[in-house]
């Protein structure tokens, strides 16, 4: 990742920009729709839209490979070797359609050229969030990626966004944050004092899970937010 950097003058209001990935820096809920599509469609049963449901809900976590070993296991597919084909279609297909938004990368480039600081917050694990960064190949350009193993904090608490400034050496009010949620990620991101951009093209949950959230921008495309910043 990334070092340390040091603004020159710039004369821009921020220091920094943090982002959440999934939905934010690529289409996540695109990509684990078609794994589970091809899920149903090796094993011949089930329905695609249910086995999403089942990891979106599952007390294993949104990524266990669990969730499709029980979700087999309810149409008595319980053969080791079918499962585990199962699942290795599922990751495979899931991380082949992981693309970056449009924009992405030329902007974080711009931001770096900047020399503003670039960091993410997500609640994937650590593992995940850095084999999806350097799909996209922007792993390189972050000073810091924080997630719920190396801070000890999970969205929505606004304590990992604390935690992601201090390491930055940054104050909230100096910081961007951009993400898709407006529960797990405008919400708290707002309450340290950060300025918040919805990435509304990345959030799929109904208008009744905003719960009257108002974030202080929001956005259709991902390059938008070079000109909140002023670049």
């Amino acid at each position: 990742m990334a070092g340390t950097k040091i603004l020159h003058g710039t004369g821009l209001r921020f220091r920094c920009v943090l982002f959440d990935l999934d939905n934010t820096l690529y289409d996540f809920a695109s990509a684990k729709e078609k794994a589970c599509k091809k899920v149903i469609k090796a094993i011949g049963r089930g329905d695609a839209y249910d086995l999403m449901s089942n990891f979106i809900f599952s007390p294993y976590g949104v990524e266990n490979p669990r969730v499709i070993k029980d979700y087999l296991a309810g149409y008595n597919i319980t053969d080791e070797e079918v499962v585990s084909e199962a699942v290795r279609i599922y990751v495979s297909t899931k991380m082949a359609e992981i693309v970056p938004y449009p924009g992405v990368y030329d902007t974080l480039i711009k931001l770096d050229n900047a020399g503003l600081k670039i960091g993410a917050v997500t609640n994937a694990s650590t593992d995940n969030a850095i084999e999806r960064l350097s799909k996209i190949q922007v792993i390189d350009l972050l000073d810091c990626l924080v997630t719920p193993e190396n801070s000890g904090f999970r969205k929505p608490d606004s304590a990992i966004f604390i935690h992601t400034s201090a390491l930055l050496q940054v104050e909230p009010h100096q910081t961007l944050f951009v993400g898709d949620n407006l529960v797990n990620d405008i919400r708290p991101a707002s309450q340290t004092g950060m300025c918040t951009v919805h990435a509304k093209y990345g959030d799929r949950l109904p208008p009744e899970y905003s719960e009257g959230i108002v974030p202080d921008y929001s956005i259709s495309a991902f390059p938008e937010i070079l000109n909140i910043i002023g670049l």
